[in-house]
């Protein structure tokens, strides 16, 4: 058997896909993604590794594009939307302990981690680093419903767009609106 090196959170849900229905092709792809991950890494963007907690987004993005061209595009944005249920579902219990139509603590706990994300992205390019990833504005128009930012340049969709994957994007752009809906929350992202 071979070492997985997709993430293991995300590679368990498309192997899940797998089992349910591609089962007699399950090892053929997942060995495939597994080939795949690794040249998708050699892609990778300045993002700042693990020390930036977005770049994991991208890790996940490579996953959903090596499941995607293992098993020939069988695994495609409606499969996406599949996996991605499994996932929220094991989320559900925290929209047993946010209601965001309630609260306003998990706007505040969302801005301060993000103005600590703008802090550190802005240290980092100052030293040239981090050059690839995400801006982010918090509340630009200072609404007062839902969650609000604009999100400035995205290597995922640059990727996207360089390499052909464009008809993914929606599929994994749609994935923070499912997680806002868990939190009972209104997420505005521009």
């Amino acid at each position: 058997m071979w070492k997985n090196i997709y993430p293991k959170s995300w590679g368990k849900l498309f192997e899940r896909y797998c089992d349910t229905y591609l089962p007699e092709r399950k090892r053929e792809i997942c060995r495939r993604a597994n080939e795949e991950y690794r040249k998708l890494l050699t892609q990778m963007p300045d993002l700042g590794g693990k020390e930036n907690g977005m770049a994991e987004n991208m890790a996940t993005w490579f996953t959903l594009v090596a499941f995607y061209e293992a098993s020939d595009h069988a695994i495609n944005g409606p499969a996406f939307q599949i996996i991605h249920g499994w996932h929220i579902d094991s989320l559900r219990f925290l929209g047993k302990l946010v209601d965001g139509n309630k609260q306003q603590w998990p706007y505040r706990l969302f801005e301060k981690i993000y103005d600590k994300y703008e802090r550190q992205l802005r240290e980092h390019r100052a030293r040239g680093e981090w050059k690839d990833s995400w801006e982010i504005k918090i509340n630009p128009e200072h609404r007062t419903e839902g969650y609000s930012f604009y999100l400035i340049g995205c290597p995922i969709a640059r990727h996207a767009k360089e390499h052909g994957y464009e008809e993914m994007l929606p599929y994994l752009c749609k994935t923070d609106h499912s997680l806002a809906h868990v939190l009972h929350t209104k997420l505005i992202r521009t």
